[in-house]
């Protein structure tokens, strides 16, 4: 039985080509060499089609690094804004280059070549898993005016006014209702309408005890400034 290698020499293909050149069939080639038919062939037809550069392996092209036919100074570069922000990936090295006026108007790598780079000169870092942030637990409220809630409820039909909706200031710890302030003909109240409900809750019994953006203290007057710092807490 004829053996079966998955690859010959190079002194083997140019035997095959001269035997055939000298009229052996293939079938008498491969009995002769040790090998199947089917590598006989294949070397035969490339040897009388290209000749004895068919039977050479070709050459490789050296290996060569990463971003290696990009000038030295853009190179230099994209490794410097890498260093100088290890956060950076190189989407966004990309788009700093592109708005720096020594390179926007210049041929600019790929992102899988500037990735390729930053592994070739060790400046990627191994992944982190997802970690969830600790939350901290919520202030309670137990005390009546510590905080307030404001909401708009919905609709109700009025005879003689059609649809109204309320917007109403509600205490968090006695589910009072501070204010209600009415809204006709409309289902979704405007911004300026919650201000004023608001305005006219901190008028008629002053500023709740705690507020998001400053500490919890005694009931006191609202004054137009704090007025205006507790609508922009309130409201986000």
């Amino acid at each position: 039985m004829l053996r079966h290698r998955p690859t010959t020499t190079v002194a083997e293909r140019l035997a095959i080509l001269e035997r055939a050149t000298a009229g052996q069939t293939d079938a008498m080639i491969a009995a002769a060499l040790g090998c199947s038919i089917w590598t006989v062939r294949k070397w035969r037809r490339r040897g009388q089609h290209q000749g004895h550069a068919g039977l050479t392996p070709p050459r490789e092209r050296p290996a060569k690094q990463p971003l290696s036919t990009i000038p030295p100074p853009l190179r230099d570069a994209i490794l410097a804004l890498r260093r100088a922000h290890p956060g950076w990936g190189p989407a966004t090295i990309l788009a700093e280059l592109r708005a720096d006026s020594p390179w926007q108007n210049h041929p600019l790598p790929s992102r899988s070549r500037i990735a390729a780079l930053f592994k070739h000169a060790k400046l990627t870092r191994r992944y982190s898993r997802h970690s969830d942030l600790p939350n901290p637990a919520p202030a309670t409220d137990d005390q009546p005016h510590d905080e307030w809630e404001l909401d708009a409820q919905g609709w109700v039909l009025v005879d003689g006014l059609g649809k109204v909706c309320l917007v109403n200031v509600l205490d968090v710890v006695s589910r009072l209702k501070v204010e209600s302030y009415p809204c006709p003909h409309t289902t979704n109240p405007p911004l300026a309408t919650y201000q004023l409900t608001l305005r006219r809750a901190f008028l008629t019994t002053g500023l709740p005890r705690r507020t998001p953006d400053r500490p919890r203290q005694d009931r006191a007057t609202a004054s137009d400034d704090d007025v205006a710092s507790a609508v922009r807490s309130t409201l986000g």
